[in-house]
């Protein structure tokens, strides 16, 4: 892999960016173009340029918010390949996060292909599926991005549970997957009904795509991943499960700190209707450690991060 130096950012380009905004359309055109790094920091610096003065509050979700889901293209989350938000584009769940810059340092002792070979430059969000209530659970998930030279970046969100941990408020209480049990309950239902539109495996993301591309862009011969991954925390990283506002924690963690150990596992038999929570901890007894993701700055809570950005889900 190249290393940061050999991969920087031209002088143009971080004349541009610091630019902050009169030539969006111009750097658009040629985002696509990119080295992995350079995109990471055009990216960054559009989250460091909204960042929120005060932590925004999360809106109401209900019946009127899965109307708006029914109707919303979801179709979009798998079709649109692009690591901005399609315009008019609506986030009814994760509306609220904190983004960092990472790196996915891979341990090089796995056969799997393309972005498990390790990452300089990506980007990760952390977030609440939905703010918690008295009848709605805390709901940790992950969206990760890749970024790739030249080419579409590599996505994928994980979750632990769609019902969520119970009443506790630690984000890194759990492991997370692309792969989750089906919940019960009214509301993950409901959910599962609308993502059922675009998939007959709602709860299941594919990472294929993930193997199929190198940072560098280079495609790879012979495409390797897993059926599943896991994001199992890092064991230091323990913050209050009373309640709270989690992105309060979030954004007291410094860069240089691993987040998350990452497992590969790949399940021949795997039954997606038979999948349940005990399973987890089976699975990632049974799993290769294939490599950690390391934050590379601060988290940062901003409109763009809310908003902007858009992490393409690969169903199965």
């Amino acid at each position: 892999m190249k290393s940061l130096i050999q991969r920087s950012i031209p002088l143009t380009l971080i004349h541009t960016v610091a630019a902050v905004a009169t030539t969006v359309s111009v750097q658009a055109a040629n985002y696509n173009t990119l080295s992995a790094c350079a995109k990471q920091e055009y990216l960054w610096n559009k989250v460091k340029e909204s960042e929120y003065k005060s932590l925004p509050r999360f809106s109401k979700f209900g019946v009127v918010q899965l109307m708006g889901m029914t109707l919303q293209q979801l179709s979009k989350k798998e079709n649109h390949n692009s690591d901005f938000a399609p315009k008019k584009w609506k986030k009814y769940l994760h509306e609220r996060g904190v983004m960092a810059k990472i790196k996915f340092e891979s341990t090089g002792e796995h056969k799997y292909s393309g972005a498990f070979l390790g990452h300089e430059c990506g980007l990760i969000r952390l977030s609440l599926t939905f703010r918690p209530t008295k009848s709605r659970d805390v709901a940790p998930g992950l969206a990760l991005k890749l970024l790739r030279d030249g080419h579409e970046s590599a996505n994928v969100s994980l979750l632990y549970r769609l019902d969520g941990q119970g009443k506790n408020y630690n984000f890194f209480e759990n492991p997370l997957s692309n792969i989750v049990p089906i919940a019960g309950g009214i509301g993950p239902k409901l959910i599962h009904s609308l993502f059922k539109r675009v998939s007959d495996y709602p709860e299941e993301l594919s990472v294929n795509h993930m193997a199929a591309y190198s940072e560098e862009g280079k495609k790879s011969a012979s495409p390797e991943a897993p059926k599943q991954i896991f994001f199992v925390p890092n064991k230091s990283l323990k913050f209050s499960s009373k309640a709270h506002d989690v992105r309060e924690d979030l954004l007291t963690i410094e860069s240089g700190t691993k987040l998350y150990d990452v497992y590969a596992y790949h399940n021949e038999s795997f039954n997606y209707y038979d999948y349940e929570p005990e399973h987890i901890a089976e699975f990632i007894s049974k799993a290769e450690k294939i490599g950690q993701i390391t934050t590379t700055s601060e988290f940062v809570a901003s409109e763009f991060g809310d908003t902007g950005i858009f992490f393409r889900h690969q169903f199965r």
